[in-house]
């Protein structure tokens, strides 16, 4: 199984396209604007719909997502081998904890493990939002990630940028930085 897993990392690797980004004032898929304190890389692959994905060190050690100007009834991300009624979708009026079920869904597609450590009221790109603390037993190669995530609802729309990296190492070293980014989150008009 895990060899197969491999392929596919591989297959998508060798399909996916790698920006390098920053130091300085960056574009998040042109719905959202922030300053970066470093570099970073942005990954452009098929099918990923609105969610912008970047990577310091790449993918299995470092992911801050960005899911700009997702909109009353729209999924949060279009999940495979799930039927158009079963994507896990934004509504208007959705209060934080639930959002954070949303992106639970998400997470845990694959058969991780999520669990919500935290979630309190912040202020997020110019509104009164949210920010949440998680972990997740990645079911692939059963690591332990921590996570943090920032939201809010601005013009009907979630705006949600989260980040997970492994808890031994990685999480910490990007942490400040990823604090930074969601601290200067702009929206666009």
């Amino acid at each position: 199984m895990r060899w197969l897993l491999l392929g596919v990392v591989v297959l998508l690797a060798s399909c996916a396209n790698v920006t390098k980004i920053g130091p300085g004032k960056v574009s998040v898929n042109e719905k959202m604007v922030t300053q970066l304190d470093k570099a970073w890389n942005r990954i452009d692959a098929p099918g990923k719909g609105k969610v912008e994905i970047w990577t310091a060190d790449g993918l299995p050690l470092d992911r801050l997502t960005f899911y700009p100007a997702i909109g009353d009834g729209e999924a949060l991300a279009e999940l495979q081998g799930r039927k158009e009624k079963q994507q896990p979708r934004f509504h208007v009026g959705m209060p934080p904890h639930e959002i954070v079920e949303l992106f639970e869904t998400v997470v845990a597609a694959d058969g991780s493990t999520f669990r919500l450590d935290k979630l309190s009221p912040t202020a997020f790109a110019g509104g009164e939002g949210f920010r949440f603390d998680y972990s997740v037993l990645r079911k692939e190669d059963e690591v332990e990630l921590k996570g943090v995530a920032y939201g809010v609802v601005q013009h009907g729309k979630l705006f949600l940028m989260t980040f997970s990296a492994p808890k031994t190492h990685y999480f910490g070293k990007h942490l400040s930085s990823v604090e930074s980014i969601a601290g200067s989150v702009q929206i666009r008009n």
